[in-house]
């Protein structure tokens, strides 16, 4: 009866196509995941947060065969790091690990903790803006050469993006990289539309923002885009829905919330909308 339920509801399956499991302090990692693959959950896409939680993230999809990897390194982590070996490190991860990792970097700039660095604002004005610039082009340096690993093996690559629409474009465009998803969309309709010029191929993926009554500017884009353009993420164990914030840490199997949000916004049946977004990250993810 149970496999026949879940064949009837196979519409509804769900992937969480951003998620940190291992970082929810409230339950066990494995906890996490299993709880999510008996409710609906079809795959879920784990992303590391430095080159050390790799190695936790590439044991849960080699445990979890719908678990897959991404590689990427974090914009406030990069000050000691050395360009050239990090970028060859990160490639012989994915040579040794290619059935695991689902073929993403992502790239960030992040200029928000940047305006927030503790030893930054100690200096003077004058340095403190001349170190701030410095930092935002070696964020870009690494974006810049994680793009070329990209390219190399015709991958694509996820975008985090924190007050830094506007150099994120020019590099999209300077470079005409097209396979991007832009996680966590937290910008306005005409920035959207403007990456879906610059590549027809995009992809936007909504968090739970989506869900926030001030979130307006984010609901008219769920709302208006192509629907070809739609993912949707939980990005757990952050940005916990309103009902269980302060309670409970966010999981992936929320996801489903957030796909249901869409189909609102949109008028939208929500078995459809559920359908496209699969099909979306499948397509995205090259999934099998």
């Amino acid at each position: 009866m149970r496999d026949f339920f879940l064949i009837n509801i196979n519409m509804n399956k769900i992937i969480d196509s951003h998620c940190h499991p291992y970082l929810n302090k409230q339950k066990d990692t494995d906890e996490v995941i299993v709880n999510f693959f008996e409710n609906w959950g079809d795959k879920m896409i784990v992303i590391w947060t430095d080159l050390n939680t790799s190695e936790t993230s590439l044991k849960l999809s080699k445990k979890y065969p719908w678990v897959y990897s991404t590689i990427w390194i974090h914009p406030c982590d990069i000050d000691d790091l050395d360009l050239e070996n990090t970028i060859l490190k990160l490639e012989n991860l994915l040579l040794q690990n290619r059935n695991n990792i689902v073929w993403i970097w992502e790239c960030w700039l992040d200029y928000y903790w940047l305006e927030k660095d503790e030893k930054i604002n100690t200096l003077k004005w004058e340095l403190r803006d001349k170190a701030i610039n410095l930092k935002k082009k070696l964020q870009e340096l690494f974006f810049r050469a994680q793009i070329s690993i990209a390219e190399k093996y015709d991958l694509p690559i996820i975008i985090h993006n924190r007050d830094s629409k506007e150099d994120i474009y020019k590099i999209l465009k300077d470079t005409w990289f097209k396979k991007f998803i832009f996680h966590c969309y937290s910008e306005d309709l005409e920035y959207a539309n403007r990456l879906i010029e610059l590549s027809p191929e995009c992809k936007i993926s909504f968090s739970w923002i989506v869900t926030f009554k001030n979130a307006k500017d984010i609901q008219e884009t769920a709302e208006k885009i192509d629907k070809k353009h739609i993912l949707a993420e939980t990005d757990a164990p952050y940005l916990t829905p309103t009902p269980f914030r302060w309670k409970e840490e966010n999981e992936p199997i929320y996801t489903k919330y957030i796909i249901e949000q869409i189909a609102y916004l949109r008028a939208e049946n929500k078995d459809k909308t559920y359908e496209y977004i699969h099909n979306n990250t499948q397509s995205i993810f090259w999934l099998n």
